[in-house]
């Protein structure tokens, strides 16, 4: 079997008129005279004169099924006349049956914009009955029951025109009740406003004569008369408080009322009640008589005279009774409508039916002659598939596609076989081309994934030195300690190191892909090893409000202290980005010849069915926190490799909710001279935001909550309110004021984050420093916060932007100025 020769692009493949000429360039080939060779038809001439043969009789049947159509379509003329006019019936039905369905919606219409919706409604369905009531008019339709239905309809849509004035005055009776009850709740609200200051003075002057008394001063015997009219005066307001509730819950109940014999009730009721008050008041101080008469006028020309809630109500209710006698009336001719619109369907199904009987017996004569020439057509159709088509084209259409599945399966080293000059010979040499193609393109593919998985690896190890090394340059930033910031350059040198040790780590993991990398076994101690790790992730642990610690360990080990440190620092920072709570341990213990180190944790634990997958590289199980998927997912794919190639056993154990432990086995070996020993974990981080007091406003619980947990587990002192009035409330009684206001913009009642924090700073005399939060991006609230000098954090904040403003805010210049 011989192949032309290999290039990328090599067959020169044209399709035209569905015929395939594959023409390849050879140098063995010769242009010169050649013998002619007899005609061999192709796939195309083969298919065509396949299909030919097969049309032949498909033209056959074709024209017997026409004939037959042809007499099955005069008699459906027959029922297509008589259609129209039942369809017509049965849309009369519906659209009567969309009136009716919209009318007590329109009854039950409470404001003017639902009752034109309920009005437009039933003009649409009342649109449709009058244009199929026309169009059945207009049919062939002399032989059906149609004036009755005519005249039923009009009367139907005359009750609707009056139904709608009905609901017009109805809901002008119903706004008229509306617009009484809101005013006499005002007065209300101005009689509760009117008495409150008074209760409050009178209250404070019963406290003061009681603490007089307490304290045994001289004259306590003759404040008592004082105390006891101070008392029955409190006792006088509560009650006229009382009575004034009293009476707007009795007009509430008037202007919901649903039947008339409760209205006089109430009426009465009320009317008792005001003179009720009417008596009280002569009771009252002068001032609050004059003023408290005045309301209680206005609260009685919504009880008593012609324009009263009761009255008001009584119209409606009237109204609604008589839309109720006007809604049933309808229903009855809408029955009556039915069953017109019912005979009319019984007597055009009947008509139907008749025809529909002659169609069934055509169509039974015209399928048997039909069915017998389908049956020699298909008949004659398999023989010329399975002796011309099938015998060769599907034959070597099958090798050809298993060959390609096989291809397309990854199996490269399926060649393909080429026999013959046709068009599929000329498919099979492209396939063959395109498959040693292929086998080239994944050379270059390996290739290129080495480069890729390296990249991907020094993107996701580096991080974690990284993050330390930023922390300590920002503290060595803020440190003035001659000794202190020597501490720190260490520590900074140090994970430098770390840095530079990854890097060849990072190198040698290209390796292990290449096969390439081999372990530079050695015996050294773990405890520097485990110092490190407490070293380079105990701040970062700690900003998360979680202990990590590292127990100390004599024992030293056998194994690349390289590849051993990458393992581990893999393993401890998965530890710290999925705990959020809790602590970290990092510790060993020996078993037999091995020392188990152990990462464990306190965090979300891993699932049975998920312990293997974790291991795949790109593979990350759905985060239960924030953040937990800040990485590519080849933390632990790199851990087990090089585990592998170190021959360190890994073992996971985890229990959801509770936690996991990782554990690497590493060989023992025996102590040499000199053995370092663990270095001691990093003094604590000077930290701005901890121990102050922070208040927090905003009229969101949710952000109150979220705002005030973070700034909690950040060390502070919160306090939360809803409102600068609760927050001076909270602050007052800690006896402290805030380091820091942190205000919503918008807040209740109208009122705005800059109000809020002047309020405060006013309140405790200082310019305490503030800023403010919105989920509010238009640039006049940007505008406004700039005006008034306030950082501006827009919704959702970020806990790093939250916790870079806040530090900024509380160094010691900016709190000093």
């Amino acid at each position: 079997m011989g192949y032309p020769p290999y290039h990328p692009i090599h067959p020169i493949i044209e399709a035209a008129g569905g015929i395939t000429e594959v023409v390849v360039t050879s140098e063995s080939e010769n242009t010169g005279n050649r013998p002619r060779r007899n005609w061999h038809p192709g796939v195309r001439a083969r298919l065509l004169l396949a299909f030919l043969g097969i049309t032949t009789f498909a033209v056959m049947a074709s024209g017997v099924g026409i004939f037959s159509f042809r007499e099955v379509g005069r008699h459906l003329d027959i029922i297509d006349s008589r259609i129209p006019p039942t369809l017509s019936a049965f849309e009369l039905s519906r659209s009567a049956e969309r009136i009716i369905s919209a009318a007590p919606t329109l009854l039950a219409a409470t404001d003017p914009i639902r009752q034109e919706l309920a009005k437009a409604e039933i003009a649409t369905a009342m649109a449709g009955l009058q244009r199929e009531l026309d169009g059945l008019k207009d049919e062939d339709a002399e032989h059906l029951p149609v004036g009755n239905i005519e005249e039923l309809v009009n009367s139907l849509l005359a009750n609707l025109g009056i139904l709608k004035e009905l609901v017009s005055h109805r809901l002008e009776a119903n706004g008229r009740i509306n617009s009484l009850r809101e005013n006499a709740f005002q007065v209300g609200k101005e009689i509760r406003r009117l008495l409150a200051p008074w209760l409050l003075v009178v209250g404070s002057q019963i406290d003061m004569l009681v603490d007089t008394a307490a304290a045994g001063g001289d004259d306590t015997d003759g404040k008592i008369p004082t105390l006891a009219s101070l008392i029955a005066t409190r006792q006088l307001l509560r009650s006229a408080q009382i009575e004034v509730s009293t009476v707007m819950n009795m007009l509430s109940e008037a202007a919901a009322a649903s039947e008339q014999r409760r209205l006089p009730v109430l009426t009465l009721q009320l009317g008792l009640a005001l003179r009720k008050l009417e008596e009280m008041v002569k009771e009252f101080d002068p001032k609050l008589r004059s003023l408290f008469l005045l309301q209680l006028k206005k609260l009685q020309g919504h009880i008593e005279g012609t324009d009263t809630i009761a009255d008001a109500r009584s119209r409606e209710l009237t109204l609604i009774g008589q839309g109720d006698r006007l809604l049933a009336e309808t229903r009855a001719l809408s029955e009556k409508l039915t069953v017109a619109i019912d005979q009319l369907g019984i007597v055009a199904k009947l008509e139907i039916g008749d025809a529909i009987s002659d169609v069934l017996s055509v169509q039974q004569r015209s399928t048997r002659t039909l069915l017998l020439a389908v049956a020699l057509s298909l008949l004659t159709s398999i023989l010329i598939v399975w002796r011309y088509v099938g015998g060769n084209i599907v034959g070597r259409l099958t090798q050809l596609s298993s060959a390609t599945l096989a291809i397309a399966a990854g199996r490269l080293d399926t060649e393909v076989a080429v026999e013959g000059s046709d068009e599929i010979s000329a498919m099979a040499r492209a396939i063959e081309i395109l498959r040693r193609n292929t086998l080239e393109r994944d050379e270059f593919e390996t290739a290129n994934r080495y480069k890729s998985r390296f990249l991907a690896s020094a993107s996701h190890d580096l991080r974690q030195p990284i993050s330390a090394l930023t922390l300590f340059v920002a503290q060595l930033h803020n440190e003035s300690e001659p000794e202190e910031r020597s501490r720190l350059i260490t520590r900074i040198d140090t994970a430098v190191s770390a840095m530079n040790k990854l890097f060849q780590a990072l190198l040698d993991m290209s390796k292990i892909d290449a096969g390439a990398l081999e372990p530079n076994f050695g015996k050294f101690p773990i405890a520097p090893l485990l110092s490190r790790m407490e070293s380079t992730f105990a701040q970062i642990a700690g900003n998360k409000g979680v202990r990590l610690r590292a127990v100390p360990s004599s024992v030293w080990v056998n194994s690349d202290t390289i590849l051993l440190e990458r393992i581990l620092l893999n393993l401890v920072s998965n530890a710290v980005r999925n705990t959020t709570h809790g602590g970290i341990v990092i510790g060993c213990r020996r078993r037999g010849e091995k020392l188990r180190v152990d990462v464990c944790d306190s965090g979300p634990g891993i699932a049975p069915e998920h312990l293997q997958s974790i291991f795949q590289e790109h593979v990350q199980l759905e985060p239960t926190i924030p953040g937990a998927h800040d990485g590519l997912g080849l933390g632990l794919a790199i851990v087990d490799r090089l585990s592998r190639l170190l021959d360190h056993k890994i073992e996971i154990a985890s229990s959801v909710g509770k936690g996991s432990r990782f554990s690497i086995f590493v060989p023992i070996a025996a102590a040499e001279a000199g053995s370092m020993t663990a270095a001691a974990s990093p003094p604590g981080i000077t930290d701005p935001v901890q121990g102050k007091y922070i208040a927090v406003i905003d009229d969101d619980a949710l952000v109150l909550s979220g705002i005030g947990g973070i700034l909690q587990s950040w060390g502070s002192e919160v306090i939360t309110a809803e409102s600068a009035e609760q927050a001076v409330a909270a602050l007052s009684l800690h006896a402290q004021k805030p380091h820091l206001i942190i205000s919503d913009y918008r807040l209740k009642n109208e009122r705005t984050g800059i109000e809020t924090i002047n309020t405060l700073r006013n309140a405790f005399g200082d310019a305490i420093p503030a800023f403010l939060i919105s989920g509010d991006t238009s640039p006049e609230v940007t505008n406004d916060a700039q005006e008034h000098n306030f950082q501006l954090l827009h919704k959702p904040v970020s806990p790093l932007r939250l916790r870079a403003l806040i530090n900024r805010l509380l160094k010691p210049d900016s709190m000093s100025g």
